[in-house]
């Protein structure tokens, strides 16, 4: 069967796409460097090109501006880093570090109404799709569903353990992307799903911890796969 929400390994996919791009351009231009044809020195200062450009790839990916909401502010943030680095701002870019406070509270007031994080939130869900963020925080959640159709979950500067062991996946198979950042998180399967980690990690990790069920016949096992992006974090997938 067809997932139902497809288009998460695709968003996913984009964003590896930028940073693949983005070390290829890395690599040519230490080459360069080292045959004393351009400044690597000066063109390092672009880095900051990484964040608006992951941060358009979540923004742009997402319908409507409150669903991109931290793609936006990703991209602003690399914005005002590279003006910075280039020394248009006229002041320390370091006294602009308290708008994120002021962007997860206008993320909480237009969230306002919802779902809280305690110490433990069980869920039971009729179909569950995922979209959580940790923030400057953390939270722990065990969900309860037979119609798991996967999600999204962002994590900068925060921490998350999600519990699915018991949800099933109705079709063959559900997708986790995870956006991590400076943060790191946990994620619980059952022992008869089978688990694809494919999200690209840049000084961060992942690990694989869980069962790897073997073939029953010629009925596959379910399938979790995760996909998306750490950098300076780490998840650990496990039963």
């Amino acid at each position: 069967m067809n997932m139902k929400n497809p288009k998460l390994p695709a968003a996913a996919g984009a964003v590896r796409l930028v940073f693949g791009i983005l070390v290829i351009l890395v690599g040519l231009l230490f080459t360069l460097d080292n045959f004393g044809l351009v400044s690597a020195r000066f063109l390092l200062r672009l880095w900051p090109v990484a964040l608006v450009a992951v941060g358009l790839t979540k923004a742009l990916q997402r319908r409507g501006f409150w669903n991109g909401f931290w793609g936006w502010v990703i991209a602003l943030a690399g914005t005002f880093l590279l003006l910075d680095n280039l020394n248009v701002l006229r002041f320390p870019v370091w006294k602009l570090a308290p708008l994120v406070l002021v962007a997860l509270g206008i993320r909480l007031v237009q969230k306002a109404g919802g779902r809280t994080f305690p110490d433990r939130t069980i869920e039971s869900r009729t179909a569950a799709t995922l979209d959580e963020t940790a923030i400057f925080g953390g939270w722990d959640r065990s969900i309860t569903t037979n119609e798991f159709l996967g999600g999204e979950i962002n994590a900068m500067f925060g921490g998350f353990e999600l519990d699915l062991t018991n949800c099933r996946i109705p079709d063959d198979q559900a997708s986790v992307t995870v956006f991590i950042a400076f943060g790191g998180g946990d994620i619980r399967v059952p022992r008869d799903w089978a688990v694809d980690v494919k999200a690209f990690a840049i000084f961060g990790g992942t690990d694989d911890k869980s069962v790897h069920p073997p073939l029953d016949g010629d009925v596959p096992p379910k399938k979790l796969v995760i996909d998306g992006f750490v950098v300076f974090g780490g998840l650990d997938i496990k039963n």
